[in-house]
């Protein structure tokens, strides 16, 4: 995904490359020696690892088959120039338009449409700024008013694509706990709020501990990882992985599902909580990508929404409600209207 610094969107959007394969995590984890390859791509030249065989675990808290609630990710950082830079698309019009974040009933508008085609919540990027301060309180409002839920999808890459230290991110979190998650908008498993830390390839487990463990009583705090190493190496000191995937494409990748089935083996083993990935599709080129995974008028969301599904997972992650930039989005846009969001209802309500 796109990392704007909140509202400096010009400068940040001129990123020199975005890492892209059918393998990905994010470029910016590629300091790791246990991760395979960047969220978006073997540009680093970092292989993926072999995938190892799944085996036969469950979570307790695994849904039965069919029945994983689907969380999207939820970006907070539309407006004003944002929309004239790098864009293949755009929000349909006349509303929500080429949108501010800030704006309550752009949020309002998003959510029931979210929550019209069957998604249960989103997955809120977040870190602790002064813009989000404000408009968090009103996404966790309209959540309130729809009965719609939020998970914290907690951002430690910085605009600079490097790790923020350990005492911001445990600072942040810390705030989070205090501030906003008595909150019942915040979805919770077995008592806690859930919450992914995105970036955690790019620590040691001693780092991550040092955050985790003075607030893994009120929250969960799922890693990232890419493979089942990388979800291992932090297995102790979290509570499960989210697994960010954009740039899958089924069409190509004949190892996906055994991948992702491997991972939420490993996840359940430690029973901890797996978010399998699902996306529309992926075109990041205007941003120095290179690799397109076309959305195929929908065959493309249906073959990763049922890998993703096959994998037992306690969520799935719908990569993404509004990433424009890297153009997974789901909500009505201009070219295609509500086309994806009505696949999507078919998916997940397919009596309705």
């Amino acid at each position: 995904m796109s990392r704007p610094s909140i509202f400096a969107v010009p400068a940040i959007l001129a990123v020199t490359a975005v890492a892209l394969a059918a393998c990905g995590q994010t470029a910016r984890s590629g300091a790791s020696a246990e991760q395979p390859c960047a969220r978006h791509g073997s540009a680093f030249a970092i292989p993926c690892a072999a995938v190892p065989a799944p085996s036969a675990s469950a979570s307790s808290s695994s849904p039965a088959p069919g029945t994983a609630p689907v969380f999207a990710y939820y970006y907070m950082w539309m407006q004003g120039s944002y929309w004239s830079t790098n864009k293949l698309d755009h929000p349909v019009q006349p509303f929500p338009g080429n949108y501010n974040s800030m704006d309550p009933a752009v949020i309002n508008s998003q959510i029931v449409q979210a929550k019209a085609a069957g998604i249960t919540g989103f997955l809120v990027s977040w870190k602790d700024t002064a813009t989000y301060r404000k408009i968090l309180p009103e996404v966790e409002s309209a959540a309130n008013q729809n009965n719609f839920k939020l998970a914290l999808f907690y951002e430690s890459i910085n605009a600079a694509k490097q790790p923020v230290s350990v005492s911001i991110v445990a600072a942040d979190y810390t705030y989070f706990v205090a501030t906003y998650a008595s909150n019942p908008a915040w979805y919770t498993i077995n008592g806690k709020v859930l919450t992914a830390w995105d970036g955690t390839q790019r620590y040691s487990p001693a780092s991550v501990a040092s955050v985790t463990s003075p607030v893994r009583s009120r929250v969960l705090v799922l890693s990232t990882g890419n493979n089942v190493a990388e979800y291992q190496r932090l297995a102790a000191v979290t509570d499960g992985d989210a697994y960010y995937w954009s740039s899958n494409n089924p069409a190509t990748s004949p190892q996906a599902g055994a991948k992702l089935a491997s991972m939420g083996a490993a996840v359940h083993q430690k029973n901890g909580v797996w978010i399998a990935p699902f996306a529309p599709g992926f075109n990041a080129t205007l941003i120095g990508g290179h690799l397109i995974v076309p959305r195929s008028n929908g065959s493309t969301l249906k073959s990763e929404y049922a890998l993703a599904a096959a994998s037992a997972p306690d969520i799935l992650g719908l990569i993404s409600w509004n990433e424009w930039t890297e153009n997974t989005y789901m909500e009505p846009s201009v070219n295609f209207g509500s086309t994806y969001l009505n696949v999507l209802k078919g998916l997940i309500s397919p009596a309705a």
